[in-house]
């Protein structure tokens, strides 16, 4: 119940900040970014109890690791928004957390159950891997919604002032910003996921097809990093690339799974 009415708080936020856009009045964007931090609490404490219902953490599946990323997605906005004291690109940021929360809540009743963890989950790794991984999804998550806005600032529109957007140079900053903290995240549950792979498989890689498209990821987000210092790189493309990079990490989580099961692939991935 607390994770819907999350939800509902969510969608008023990021409305908010559309209105806070749209009018350039402080206290919408004020109202906005204190309606977030409530929805932001409420969905952590419905994931804290779904957790103490569970007995375990929830990253258990899909649902669950929908629910975590979209909360991510909130907290890492939040820090940013206190740290570049830019309230504009919240509209687009938060899009990208309600789309996990809906993703979340589109998942057949089997997944919403609390349930017992798997044997095979039964593992510190669980969380130090998965944990770390989604952290790095929903920072490169914040950094497509900033993005989007540096990519707006580049559609012809005549007559109007785009007051209600942050500046391309406060956009570009931000977007890199954001990115720089994500990778090294995502490296660290690369990193973990090796470590559990060999204590649970015997081996640390195995190219199966979750890996694979872990990596081509993680390689896709150094290629941001290195090409953020090259002149022509810079601007709208550099968002394009990290706007693209948020759907190949979409494509990781959820065309993944797909696929494997589809064409009938072997992993030993459940998720």
């Amino acid at each position: 119940m607390l994770i819907e009415i999350g939800y509902v708080v969510l969608w008023g936020a990021t409305i908010g900040y559309l209105l806070h856009g749209r009018s350039g009045q402080r206290w919408l964007g004020q109202l906005a970014s204190i309606t977030t931090l409530i929805s932001t609490c409420i969905l952590i404490a419905g994931l804290v109890q779904r957790g103490v219902q569970a007995g375990h953490w929830p990253l258990s599946n899909r649902y669950e690791v929908a629910l975590c990323i979209g909360s991510l997605i909130l907290v890492i906005y939040l820090l940013i928004e206190v740290g570049w004291h830019e309230r504009r690109a919240g509209a687009l940021v938060l899009l990208f957390s309600l789309l996990s929360f809906t993703f979340a809540f589109t998942r057949p009743q089997s997944e919403r159950l609390i349930t017992p963890l798997l044997p095979a989950l039964r593992s510190i790794w669980l969380q130090l891997h998965v944990l770390t991984t989604l952290i790095g999804y929903a920072a490169f998550g914040v950094a497509a919604g900033i993005a989007l806005t540096r990519l707006l600032q580049t559609v012809p529109l005549e007559g109007e002032e785009r007051v209600w957007l942050p500046s391309g140079v406060n956009s570009e900053a931000m977007m890199e910003r954001v990115v720089a903290l994500g990778f090294p995240w995502l490296s660290l549950g690369i990193l973990t996921g090796a470590i559990w792979a060999q204590n649970a498989w015997g081996r640390y890689w195995g190219w199966d097809p979750k890996e694979t498209w872990t990596l081509i990821t993680w390689l896709w987000y150094l290629l941001i990093l290195h090409v953020r210092t090259l002149r022509n790189w810079r601007g709208p493309r550099l968002a394009a690339l990290i706007v693209a990079g948020c759907f190949v990490v979409i494509f990781t989580y959820i065309g993944v799974p797909w696929l494997v099961r589809t064409v009938r692939l072997e992993s030993l991935h459940g998720f």
